[in-house]
Parts: structure tokens; sequence; C-alpha cells
């Protein structure tokens, strides 16, 4: 069975969170490497058969980014 995933890349105290679906998100002191982590997740979930959502938050949290990553 095929699912769709959300990951969200978001400012949080003292860095930047990575959140898949409703699982406890990861934390990053760099949003570069924050980011870096959420396109890898994604990639590994496509590759298994998933489709994924990344999306990415500024500081002020304002959406900035979203890129799909379709099931291969």
């Amino acid at each position: 069975m095929r699912h769709d995933h959300l990951i969200v890349v978001a400012p949080a105290a003292g860095g930047w969170r990575v959140a898949l679906d409703d699982l406890e998100p990861v934390m990053f002191l760099s949003g570069r490497e924050a980011e870096a982590h959420a396109r890898s997740l994604a990639t590994r979930l496509a590759a298994v058969g998933d489709d994924a959502r990344v999306t990415v938050h500024d500081r002020a949290d304002v959406l900035v980014g979203s890129r799909r990553y379709l099931a291969e």
C-alpha cells in the first residue's frame, strides 16, 4: 500500500526541527543540515514506493519551499 508522507523543516528554539508525519521531530543546529536530512528521508521513502513532500519554513515560520518526491 502506497503512502503519502509530509516532512516539515521548521524553526525551533535553538535550531531547526525535521518532522515526519506525526513522529517525534529530529533537531538540528543548522537549517542546511535539517533540509539535507529532510531531502534524504524523502528520497529513501520514494525508493521504497511511498510519495513524500518536503516543506521548508523560515524563521518567521513562513513557507519558503516545497518539493514532491514521487515513488519510484
